[in-house]
């Protein structure tokens, strides 16, 4: 018979003769109290101390056994959660956001999103919220992955000027097709239409003063000019919070002027960024 899950029993007890020959679902552990004087204030401190008595996956042999019973009495511990499977591996929990990519299929379309999320799991719930509110056809997620850059920053501004667009034409930054739709949506002002911008992977080398290093970005913009003004108004932003950070914290900090410049440019074929706000709200 195959062991899984759906075949797994668990339970606590604290009767020891249903513990025999099963296995400990958790790390079972002794804890105390020991109270101090803290010498500055003079007031008496508790602390919470623990150790592991038996780890996870320990199975209950007779010897196990009668330590564990031992305990029992001395009242280090009052029960125990066992089970008839052993599972020693456990999962690593990630509490900081991560940048993922997606695949889904809307309707009969497929496309790409780039989310943050904790892990996996939380990624397709994520996926799944958003495109529920989102979108009105029905969906299947067939794929998720983790992403390798972290930094993803979205252009506030709603529409590229003609003035913009021309000089990004000129530079061999927008296609002839792209520069065509951007005139129409300027006379049309239909703010259904496409807006033109596109998920640009910048990677990038920043000058602190002697110092420099290397850093990527995704940035959803019109160009690499807009791109780059974006990016560099990030890493100002970003130093001013650390100034600032650091000022109320009670130490000095003697701000950077950071410039970043271009190493290397490839667009993402990703059409959709569900915005930190959003995945934030998933956070345990």
């Amino acid at each position: 018979m195959v062991e899984t899950k759906k075949t797994e029993v668990r339970f606590t007890t604290s009767d020891p003769k249903n513990m025999l020959h099963k296995y400990l679902v958790n790390n079972v552990k002794k804890t105390w109290t020991e109270d101090f004087v803290d010498e500055d204030t003079g007031e008496v401190v508790s602390i919470e101390r623990s150790d592991i008595l038996f780890t996870r996956g320990t199975v209950i042999t007779q010897d196990v056994l009668a330590e564990i019973r031992f305990h029992l009495q001395a009242g280090d511990i009052t029960e125990v959660e066992v089970s008839n499977q052993q599972r020693v591996a456990f999962e690593l929990k990630n509490t900081s956001l991560l940048s993922y990519m997606a695949q889904v299929v809307v309707g009969d379309k497929k496309i790409k999103l780039l989310l943050h999320a904790t892990n996996v799991q939380s990624a397709i719930d994520i996926l799944k919220d958003y495109i529920e509110l989102n979108f009105k056809h029905a969906f299947e997620v067939i794929m998720v992955k983790k992403f390798d850059v972290s930094i993803i920053l979205v252009d506030t501004l709603k529409k590229l000027e003609k003035d913009d667009a021309a000089i990004a034409y000129l530079k061999g930054e927008m296609s002839g097709e792209d520069y065509a739709e951007q005139l129409s949506i300027d006379k049309d002002s239909d703010e259904s239409q496409p807006e033109g911008r596109k998920f640009y992977q910048i990677d990038t080398k920043i000058l602190a003063g002697e110092a420099e290093f290397e850093q990527s970005f995704i940035v959803n913009t019109f160009n690499v000019d807009r791109g780059m003004m974006i990016i560099n108004e990030w890493l100002k932003k970003k130093e001013e919070e650390q100034e600032r950070n650091s000022i109320a914290a009670g130490h000095t900090y003697e701000k950077r002027d950071l410039q970043a410049s271009i190493e290397q440019v490839k667009v993402i074929p990703v059409s959709h960024f569900i915005p930190r706000e959003f995945s934030m709200a998933y956070i345990d």
